[in-house]
């Protein structure tokens, strides 16, 4: 089963992965207090805890700015393959995907960072479509 109709990726904020987010970092600098670590160590790891979690904020949570927001996925019966197509209307080859009942990582050549798609993000339909063409990619 082929959808025939291209999927448009827009996908919104997660509220899962933020949440996410929040208790692994929020874990990792509540860990740091009964460490026996001077005080300026500790301050020294929650800064770099926080800096990671802006880094990861800014880079897989909102995804506006992401090369793949609103890409376009056809299947190409001929050819049997999906194509990617990006808003400038380049067309991109898909590196490496991952898929499962609970997100989808896709990633893109030439591009370092990759997408990283939860169900709260994307129509179920949509979302359901997208796992089940990368699995037959």
């Amino acid at each position: 089963m082929y959808f025939n109709t291209p999927l448009r990726l827009e996908p919104r904020f997660s509220k899962r992965f933020a949440l996410l987010l929040i208790i692994i970092h929020g874990g990792a600098i509540l860990l740091l207090i009964p460490l026996a670590l001077a005080f300026l160590i500790k301050l020294s790891l929650a800064i770099i805890i926080l800096l990671s979690t802006k880094y990861s904020k800014d880079n897989y949570l909102l995804l506006h700015n992401h090369p793949l927001y609103g890409c376009t996925i056809r299947y190409d019966e001929q050819e049997n393959r999906l194509r990617v197509f990006l808003k400038s209307g380049i067309e991109v080859k898909i590196a490496s995907s991952y898929y499962s009942p609970q997100l989808v990582v896709i990633k893109i050549s030439n591009v370092k960072k990759a997408m990283i798609i939860f169900p709260d993000t994307l129509d179920m339909r949509i979302f359901r479509q997208l796992r089940v063409h990368l699995g037959t990619n």
